[in-house]
Parts: C-alpha cells; structure tokens; sequence
C-alpha cells in the first residue's frame, strides 16, 4: 500500500474503490488501488447515479388494481429512465391502456417505438393499425415502410398494397409488383388512384382508431380519477 497517498475529490460518475474509497480518475499505470493494494478488478465502483430533475406523479385513484394516471419522465433518484405502468402511463418506458413515452406497449400506443393493438410512432407495430416510419400490422399499416395485410406507404409490404414501390397479391403504385384487380376494392380505404398514395384515406384508418380509442380511455379516467381523488 502507497502510504500518505491522497484521496482526490471523487465527483458522481467517477470511477473510485470500493474498498476504501481512493478515486481512480487519471489512475492509468496500475492495476492495484494505490492506496489499499486492492486489484483494481475487484473493487472498481462507481458512485450511485442520483439525479431529481425527472418528473414523477402516480394518481391515488385505481382502476384494475392500476393507477389511472402514471407519469415517469427522466432521471430521478436511483432510476436513469422513468417507467411508468397505469391506466394512462406516460414515461421513457410506458405500460398501459393508453402509453405514451420512449417506448410505449398499451392497446393504444403512441411512442418512438410503439407496440399495441392500436400504434403510432417513429417505429409501430400493432395488432390492428401501424402508423409510423415502420409501420408492421396485422391489419392496416401506413408508413415510410409498411407491412401489413393492408400497407400503404413509400415502401408497402402486404396482402393489398399501395405505395412508391408496392409488394403484394394486389398492389398499386409508382412502381407495383402484382396485379391491381383486387386493391381496387379498397378504393374507399386507400384512395381511387395511384395518385393518391399519400392521400388522406389512410392517415383517418390508421389514426382515427387511435384517437378514438384513446380519448374513450381519456374520459374513463377523468370520471375514475375525479371520483378518486375526491374518496381520499
């Protein structure tokens, strides 16, 4: 052990032992600490992550043994990302009915990538409609690329497809691969025309379930929280 060997401040983040506390920062020639002789393997530790600026708030009233309302945001405490699971739950990581966040997984799914029954986000993947950059359902899909049994898009993969450059049993599009006989039963869906490939028609059939759904859910929980909140 290095007698008189000094501690330097040790800042959150920095890397110290665990054994008696001797920062390692600028250490770079030792594989021991200089001040216990410890290996450094064993006892290399960081300072716990600690931050506050994150949003917490989680409603008293419940609903299926969940909190309607859920809010994570951000850093705070011990966590580095917010989870949040409600009713409602709004986070870096969101579970629930309606979830919104970084990473969202609900029957109504909004997100950078979103996972659900109904989805929207950079990246979609629902059950039933997919809006987003990628956008893969088993139903409808609309997106920069979308696969889907019915997909619209700049690339559209499906049953039915409709796009810039259209993959399917029956697409349409600038460039289509496979016969238009069939998608032309789905002009009300997807538009009259190739010309409409980035029409509307498809925007109000991937995001109106999403709103509707979700503003039902909206309205459950206002009646459930005011009730809650009200009991307590």
């Amino acid at each position: 052990m290095t007698q008189g060997a000094s501690k330097p401040p040790i800042s959150p983040g920095d890397p110290y032992c665990g054994n008696c506390g001797y920062s390692f920062i600028g250490l770079i020639d030792s594989a021991r600490c200089p001040e216990c002789g410890k290996p450094i393997v064993e006892v290399l530790t960081r300072p716990g992550f600690a931050a506050s600026w994150g949003k917490r708030y989680r409603s008293k009233a419940m609903l299926f043994g969940l909190p309607v309302i859920d809010v994570a945001l951000g850093p705070h405490g011990s966590e580095r990302r917010g989870r949040a699971r409600g009713i409602i739950a709004i986070g870096d990581l969101a579970y629930g009915w309606l979830a919104i966040g970084g990473i969202a997984r609900g029957i109504v799914a909004i997100g950078g990538l979103a996972i659900g029954i109904f989805s929207v986000g950079g990246g979609a993947v629902g059950l039933l409609t997919a809006d987003g950059g990628f956008a893969a359902s088993l139903g409808l899909a609309n997106g920069g690329l979308a696969v889907g049994t019915i997909s619209t898009g700049g690339l559209a993969v499906g049953a039915i497809a409709q796009g810039g450059l259209a993959v399917g049993i029956s697409a349409r599009g600038g460039l289509a691969i496979g016969h238009s006989k069939l998608i032309n039963h789905f002009n009300w869906l997807l538009g009259g025309s190739s010309s409409q490939i980035s029409g509307v028609l498809p925007f109000l059939f991937t995001l109106g379930p999403p709103l509707i759904v979700g503003g039902l859910i909206g309205l459950l929980v206002m009646a459930r929280h005011h009730g809650g909140e009200s009991d307590s």
